[in-house]
């Protein structure tokens, strides 16, 4: 009996231990819809390492749904979005290549588009680890 009692007391102190020193939240940049429509995101960023402009996509947002297009700390301040929804385009004056017909990752997006380009509108996450835009 006192060894089941020393393991329930271990147990609930590992427990004690656990929920005081959660794991840190993983930082990423995510994209969430409150629009009331569907809507379909592509983000292109400048990739530090590769020295390089980068757009990705399609993630396919419906109404009230989040999704994660970079997970990890930002490496920057500045990223870029574009929306196609239902009844509207979100969109600005930054230019980047996005294949309209496929899911898609694409180096140098700002200048060499074998597809279409596409106005992106710029984020500023400021010096955050984490950020998530809501389109609306």
């Amino acid at each position: 009996m006192r060894k089941v009692l020393l393991g329930v007391i271990g147990a609930a102190a590992f427990f004690v231990i656990a929920a005081a020193h959660p794991a840190p939240a993983m930082a990423s940049f995510k994209i969430c819809n409150s629009s009331g429509e569907k809507v379909t995101v592509a983000i292109a960023y400048h990739d530090k390492d590769a020295d390089n402009w980068v757009s990705r996509g399609w993630w396919n947002l419906a109404d009230g749904e989040c999704k994660t297009p970079l997970a990890g700390d930002l490496k920057d301040k500045f990223y870029y979005l574009y929306g196609d929804g239902d009844a509207h385009y979100w969109k600005g004056e930054h230019k980047f290549c996005v294949d309209n017909n496929n899911k898609f990752t694409l180096n140098e997006s700002d200048t060499t588009c074998d597809y279409d380009y596409e106005g992106f509108f710029e984020v500023d996450t400021g010096d955050a680890s984490g950020y998530t835009y809501t389109f609306k």
